[in-house]
């Protein structure tokens, strides 16, 4: 019998945390070593215990540590190559690209069933990634196919001044034009060609995105 992989798991939602937990040892595949309910404590963890892989959510509080995809970075930094599961209840394709991209181990979303979390852990313990079907079909539909699955998307300088005056600092389109010196149909051009890049296709969700990602190279 295979020893059960040592868990660190992350996650603010105490009672959510709790069935996650239930989810994981019900398995048998795994145990919850240690838990953390906000980004520091998950942090601390990292630096202080053993353990085999890290379950976490990607949106979490905290005071020192900024959550979203600058927290994976944090953690593949602190202990490179180790497995980690992300369980989440985003539906922002570009979001989820990047952490494709960023080779976590697997992408779980809170909406799927308890074998799909099974699933995750059995792969992250072989090496192999895994991804749940509801999160490859939203990809899919957002016109992340083929190639650009995994894929950083890659924004001219025009495209990522226009998409971090809007998304950093709210300026509307023809304060953005008025900044840049450019025409707002230019502007406005820059834009959307950014979101269909991303495979996004709406201003919220380049907000989000943005709140995502701030901070980190695209």
């Amino acid at each position: 019998m295979n020893t059960p992989l040592q868990i660190i798991l992350a996650e603010d939602h105490g009672i959510v945390r709790y069935g996650i937990r239930l989810a994981i040892e019900t398995g048998h595949i795994a145990q919850v070593a240690a838990e953390a309910s906000n980004s520091d404590e998950l942090i601390s963890l990292v630096k202080e215990r053993e353990f085999d892989a890290i379950v976490t959510d990607l949106s979490m509080p905290g005071t020192l540590t900024r959550d979203g995809i600058p927290l994976i970075d944090r953690l593949q930094r602190i202990r490179p190559g180790t497995p980690i599961v992300v369980v989440t209840a985003m539906r922002n394709a570009a979001i989820l690209n990047k952490l494709l991209a960023k080779n976590v181990s697997a992408i779980v979303e809170k909406a799927g069933g308890i074998n799909e979390l099974h699933s995750a852990l059995v792969a992250a313990g072989q090496g192999r990634p895994y991804v749940s079907p509801g999160i490859e079909a939203l990809l899919a539909n957002m016109s992340l196919v083929g190639t650009r699955i995994g894929k950083e998307a890659t924004l001219t300088a025009a495209e990522l001044d226009v998409v971090r005056l809007f998304a950093h600092e709210k300026l509307t389109a023809g304060q953005i034009a008025q900044r840049l010196n450019r025409s707002v149909k230019t502007v406005s051009a820059h834009k959307m060609r950014a979101q269909h890049k991303l495979g996004l296709s709406t201003s919220q969700e380049l907000l989000e995105y943005w709140l995502a990602i701030d901070s980190c190279p695209f």
